[in-house]
């Protein structure tokens, strides 16, 4: 074990070759840990602020010729909704009707002729919730929205009677049915909407001033069908809308050719191609720093060597082996280098958080910390680099010829 004993003497007796090692390996393993604890910190703040904007997948069926709109059942919608991805849905549904009393519908004022009002239809649209045009391409001149569990209820616009004044008040009571003999069905105004989005009468949601906001239940009752529109499926996490949609397809739907699938995820979609950036550049870092730190060890020990020729010519003139000089050499590099490590994990930890303080992680509640598998990560890669360097070494010593040293320096 003497090639041990004088590995330890040499890494005392040339302090400075090992304390320019240590420096060096210290600041590049600061730098790499620090690299990592703030990706992995950006990529769970990046996912928590994807939950926070959220996502979801529209499920909806697709107009035939015949203009209808009603494919999904309610319950292959059920058994969607019951995804364990899927952290609440909303159904939606639409059928044509006709205004048999208390309101009058309004002439599309796209339309070529003019239409008798009694012959004009209206659209009603309805939903177990807030119907997603109601809660996002419209707004309340009067009352309020729906509520989970309201029923028989109605939310007009406010251009239901001709001239575009308001002629229903909240509270009022309107009648409507499938046809104009058909049987009525009674409806209480809970509010009025105003909608700036003009959806012509070809939509299937038909031409917006004569849209009318119901519960299911009573697009139900109206159509004689429980088939649905559509249903929006909001997930708890944004990144499990390609695993519902496989999902979905897996569940071999009978309708599934006539329903159409929309990922309502462009918020987190941003969030993620930035959380994608800050990976990439990352792992650049990280390779970038492992190469520079190759270069520099291998040369630093190429520098070394040639500083110590005449040692290693005497020991292996003396009859001491290649392959114990060799080790010895690679103690010599394997120890300051491991110690740069130690030195990385304990000082990267401080940066690391100042960092992630700075990204915004600690506002989210983010825990920033060195993760024990990136540390071992960091180790091997200092025994690797150790190992490169032993290479150039041991090529270095194999082609030594002692006795052409001794006869030089004579």
């Amino acid at each position: 074990m003497n090639f041990l004993k004088r590995a330890l003497c040499a890494i005392g007796y040339y302090k400075r070759n090992t304390f320019l090692l240590f420096l060096i390996f210290t600041i590049l393993f600061t730098l790499i840990l620090s690299g990592l604890c703030v990706r992995d910190a950006s990529v769970d703040t990046a996912r928590r602020m994807g939950m926070e904007v959220g996502g979801a997948l529209l499920v909806e069926s697709k107009v035939d010729e015949n203009g209808e709109a009603r494919s999904l059942s309610l319950e292959a919608a059920k058994e969607i909704a019951a995804h364990p991805a899927v952290k609440r849905s909303l159904f939606t549904s639409s059928v044509k009707a006709k205004a048999r009393g208390g309101f009058k519908p309004v002439k599309d004022r796209f339309a070529q002729e003019e239409a008798d009002e009694t012959a004009l239809d209206i659209t009603l649209l309805g939903c177990d919730g807030v119907h997603p045009i109601l809660r996002d391409d419209s707004r309340l001149v009067d009352g309020r929205r729906p509520r989970e569990g309201d029923k028989d209820y109605a939310v007009l616009h406010r251009s239901v009677a001709t001239g575009g004044f308001v002629q229903v008040a909240v509270g009022d009571t309107i009648t409507v049915a499938a046809s104009a003999q058909g049987e009525e069905t009674e409806l209480t105004v809970i509010g009025i909407y105003h909608s700036e989005v003009n959806r012509q009468s070809d939509d299937p949601a038909g031409y917006a001033d004569n849209c009318i906001f119901v519960s299911l239940d009573t697009v139900e009752a109206i159509a004689g069908s429980n088939d649905l529109q559509g249903g929006e499926f909001v997930l708890h996490d944004p990144a499990e809308i390609p695993r519902l949609q496989a999902d979905i397809e897996a569940m071999g739907l009978p309708q599934r050719e006539k329903l159409g699938m929309i990922a309502l995820d462009g918020e987190y979609q941003k969030i993620a191609i930035s959380m994608d950036n800050i990976v990439a550049m990352t792992g650049m870092i990280f390779w970038a720093a492992i190469v520079l730190g190759a270069i520099l060890l291998t040369s630093l020990v190429m520098i070394f060597l040639s500083s110590r020729e005449f040692e290693i010519g005497v020991l292996l003139s003396m009859g001491e082996g290649r392959g114990k000089v060799i080790l010895q050499l690679a103690i010599e590099t394997l120890v300051p280098v491991l110690l740069g490590v130690t030195a990385g994990a304990l000082l990267s930890t401080r940066t690391a958080a100042l960092a992630a303080q700075m990204l915004g992680a600690s506002a989210r509640g983010v825990e920033v910390g060195i993760e024990g598998r990136a540390v071992g990560l960091v180790y091997l890669c200092g025994a690797g680099l150790a190992l490169l360097a032993s290479c150039v070494t041991a090529y270095k010593i194999l082609c030594f010829k002692p006795k052409k040293l001794m006869m030089a320096l004579e």
